[in-house]
């Protein structure tokens, strides 16, 4: 299997769509957002003429006020391997949402493990401290791992503290798959001016509209939750104006990606390709000569 991942506005998917045409196979996302219908700008999901005649998987298959979480997308995208496999093609997961992409390739039990809408009413009042104090009485070795303050999985945790505990997943570094993982990266200077420019592209484009639409909607849970979308709900609530809503996505972006590396770096052991002053023709074969000495071609 071969894995692209990278932080959000590095260039993963040219490059994706080269490959994918090279190898003669199709390409899954590995992003968590862009699995929603009429999520579009935001998640920066491919178009149609960007995809070149490819075919994707993992984009648009729910409806934005259908749950999600990483144990479908481990579900779905293991059934798609299993397809891509039977049809003699490589499996191709591109994408930079690690958890999701980690949860795929490793041996992570997530049976019971789906977002509990209930439990989120249950607790909804209930302070970071508060709420780390019920799960420290429910799963007390899983509450050592995490922060308080990272109230999504706290929440996670003691959803499954009946049935699955996450203290009792011990086989999340145990391969379900041989494959390969490259990773683009560039300086993180130029990133973010490429990030912030990408959210002036986003907002000419129509971003504020999407999400005005989502708005009317009503639609408020977690496909909202994204980048791009919670800050301009907060426009819409009158909580902060439209430049804090602008400013706010940008540094959210930056602060992401940030994250999106530390995480790849601590987690995959990853071929990186520093693509920056490259062009995108020495970045496609210096990725084809990693994927066909991992192909042993």
């Amino acid at each position: 299997m071969i894995v692209l991942v990278g932080p959000t506005g590095v260039g993963k998917t040219k490059l994706s769509i080269d490959l994918a045409k090279h190898y003669s196979t199709d390409i899954i996302s590995g992003d968590s957002v862009q699995v929603y219908q009429g999520l579009d700008i935001g998640s920066a999901k491919i178009t149609k003429s960007e995809m070149d005649g490819v075919k994707h998987h993992m984009i648009d298959v729910l409806k934005p006020t259908e749950a999600f979480s990483v144990a479908v997308f481990q579900k779905m995208v293991r059934a798609l391997i299993n397809e891509q496999i039977a049809s003699s093609k490589i499996p191709f997961i591109v994408g930079g949402t690690g958890l999701y992409i980690k949860g795929v390739l490793y041996d992570y039990n997530f049976t019971d493990s789906l977002r509990d809408e209930e439990l989120l009413k249950q607790y909804n009042n209930y302070s970071n401290i508060e709420l780390h104090k019920v799960l420290s009485e429910r799963d007390f070795e899983q509450s050592l791992k995490i922060h308080p303050n990272n109230r999504k999985r706290v929440l996670q945790a003691i959803s499954r503290a009946n049935t699955n505990q996450m203290s009792d997943n011990n086989n999340k570094d145990q391969k379900m798959y041989d494959f390969l993982i490259i990773g683009l990266t560039m300086n993180r200077e130029l990133l973010y001016e490429r990030i912030n420019k990408r959210v002036d592209l986003m907002i000419k484009n129509g971003l504020v509209e999407e999400v005005k639409g989502l708005y009317d909607k009503g639609i408020n849970n977690y496909s909202v939750s994204a980048i791009g979308y919670k800050e301009l709900y907060e426009y819409f609530n009158n909580e902060i104006s439209y430049e804090g809503a602008i400013a706010k996505i940008k540094k959210n972006t930056r602060n992401f990606a940030k994250r999106q590396l530390t995480f790849f770096n601590n987690q995959f052991n990853i071929n990186w390709i520093d693509v920056e002053g490259k062009t995108e023709v020495e970045i496609f074969n210096e990725a084809t000569n990693l994927i066909n000495e991992y192909l042993g071609e």
